[in-house]
């Protein structure tokens, strides 16, 4: 959750002066575009729209579609309290850009062996040094910037005849930052339509 907070606040900063630009509205067919005008195309992003669908263009992107409501808008603006966003619902509505929306982390990654290790010192099923030893030769010496090579490490460590064991159904995924940028794009951008839609009713 700190690296959702993390990647929330730069989006919050990179985008605090944006502005809605209307490039095209006819009914449910719409093309924004939110820029901050002294910043030109610096954390620009687009949000493309016909019935039952949307496209976020952020740098990365997504198409998102779902059958049961027209506006599409309002699958945001329903499933997620106001500047927040649902990650694991939205990511259910993508149809394109599916390879963009987890990876392996490696943070989660020494998170999890680091878990590992500390309830077999607690077990009392780890040798003296354990620790160390998984520290020097895993993450300081190991290959594990990539899936790969991470699960590897596990697989070949020993220490005084200790090892993990079956790591196979460890999960080492999350969302991408890039996901998580987009969703955040679309509840901003979302947030600065209705309000300026407010602003020419009132």
């Amino acid at each position: 959750m700190s690296e959702y907070k993390d990647i929330a606040e730069r989006f919050a900063r990179d985008t605090a002066n944006h502005q809605l630009i209307v490039k095209r509205e006819e009914g449910l067919y719409r093309h924004l575009r939110f820029e901050n005008p002294k910043h030109g195309s610096f954390g620009a992003f687009e949000l493309i729209t016909w019935p039952y669908n949307l496209v976020a263009k952020t740098g990365w992107t997504f198409h998102f579609d779902i059958d049961a409501t027209e506006d599409i808008f309002e699958v945001f603006r329903r499933t997620a309290f106001p500047g927040e966003i649902n990650p694991s619902y939205w990511q259910e509505k993508v149809r394109a850009g599916r390879d963009e929306i987890e990876g392996y982390d490696p943070n989660l990654f020494e998170q999890q062996v680091k878990e590992h290790v500390v309830q077999a010192i607690r077990d009392g099923q780890a040798p003296r040094g354990l620790g160390r030893a998984v520290t020097r030769e895993i993450f300081e010496w190991g290959d594990i910037v990539h899936e790969v090579g991470a699960r590897a490490e596990l697989e070949s460590f020993t220490y005084k005849e200790w090892a993990f064991g079956e790591t196979w159904e460890w999960d080492f995924s999350a969302y991408t930052p890039g996901f998580l940028h987009t969703c955040h794009a679309i509840r901003r951008g979302v947030d600065l339509y209705d309000t300026a839609r407010e602003r020419v009713a009132a």
